[in-house]
């Protein structure tokens, strides 16, 4: 009877011994395997430099990027093929605006006028700078209409470029022939309309 018990506690002492693993003998993590890089469709490498991706990157349009979204016309600054011009004002010109003016562009119940100012800054086609200044030729002056159907003179004043419309609002060119895959940008110190 003790050799019996004696064999029955040897045995559960086996037993635990099997059951714990020495730290010694933890098997390895697996290495993580590295990640298979996309390769990108050339519709999707169009989008990626996109005259919106453009205004995106671009942090002295970043308000007019953001009125894009809101009036709903990324998808068509995008993805169409376009091409585009777009005399996108700076932030700070949207920051110059009347309180009620940049209240009245912020409510989603002015979506509709705000897509009209929206394109109000941009023109069918791509203008790049050698284009516009040779359209202007002699004169130092050009018109060109909008996708809202306003008009926007481009005038030579001295060695700087001003955009103004008929409602008498007007900009400087401060940067031009910032390239997208549809278009191009040009970026103007001041708001071409407001309703």
């Amino acid at each position: 009877m003790i050799s019996l018990l004696a064999l029955l506690i040897v045995s559960c002492k086996n037993e635990t011994k099997q059951e714990t693993t020495p730290i010694g003998e933890i098997s390895e993590i697996p290495a993580p395997q590295p990640i298979k890089k996309k390769d990108l469709s050339p519709e999707q490498m169009e989008r990626l430099s996109s005259v919106m991706s453009q205004l995106m990157l671009n942090q002295e349009v970043k308000k007019f990027a953001s009125y894009c979204v809101t009036a709903g016309i990324t998808d068509m600054l995008a993805n169409e093929k376009g091409p585009f011009t777009i005399f996108g004002p700076t932030s700070q010109a949207f920051e110059n605006l009347t309180p009620e003016n940049r209240t009245f562009y912020s409510s989603q119940a002015n979506k509709k006028n705000l897509e009209e100012m929206l394109k109000s800054h941009i023109v069918e086609g791509m203008i790049n700078l050698n284009a516009l200044t040779e359209t202007m030729g002699k004169s130092g002056k050009t018109t060109l209409k909008t996708m809202a159907g306003t008009t926007l003179t481009i005038t030579k004043s001295g060695e700087n470029l001003v955009v103004s419309t008929d409602k008498d609002r007007k900009g400087q060119i401060v940067r031009s022939d910032i390239l997208g895959s549809n278009g191009v940008v040009y970026v103007v110190d001041g708001v071409l309309r407001v309703h």
